[in-house]
């Protein structure tokens, strides 16, 4: 079991997010934190520039779709939504919490990341704590 894990939710299915967060949550200490992270990554110049008014719904849009979901699975957890690069933005919410383990959901790769490199390979390389790759995906609704 783990005390401080960071749950890294992606683009992807609700259902995908829903399996993320139970995954994370059964690895969890009964005395644990869970935090939930998410990154905007449409808006690269933020941290020169400053937010402007769709970044910022972006972000509000995604805390309240992460927070609904955490509740509706009565799973309770602290949101955080980053923008920038989504690899970067989930190892930095993980050192500052100090986590013992990132969860975090593994996708068919595609030409982008041969060209750029994928989000859980950046992680897997550069976490300082342990990485939970998660490649199962949740049966489809029928």
């Amino acid at each position: 079991m783990y005390k401080t894990i960071v749950c890294a939710v992606g683009l992807g299915s609700k259902e995908r997010a829903e399996h993320l967060l139970r995954t994370a949550h059964a690895l969890l200490d009964s005395n644990g934190t869970l935090h939930v992270a998410h990154t905007v990554e449409r808006f690269p110049s933020l941290a020169q520039q400053g937010p402007d008014d769709r970044a910022v719904f972006a972000i509000s849009e995604a805390e309240e779709k992460l927070s609904l979901l955490c509740r509706q699975l009565s799973t309770p957890a602290l949101i955080h939504v980053n923008t920038g690069r989504a690899g970067d933005a989930i190892l930095t919410v993980a050192a500052e919490m100090k986590a013992d383990l990132i969860v975090v959901a593994a996708h068919t790769p595609d030409i982008l990341d041969r060209v750029f490199g994928s989000t859980v390979d950046h992680i897997v390389h550069h976490a300082k704590c342990s990485v939970h790759i998660d490649r199962i995906m949740p049966a489809a609704k029928q």
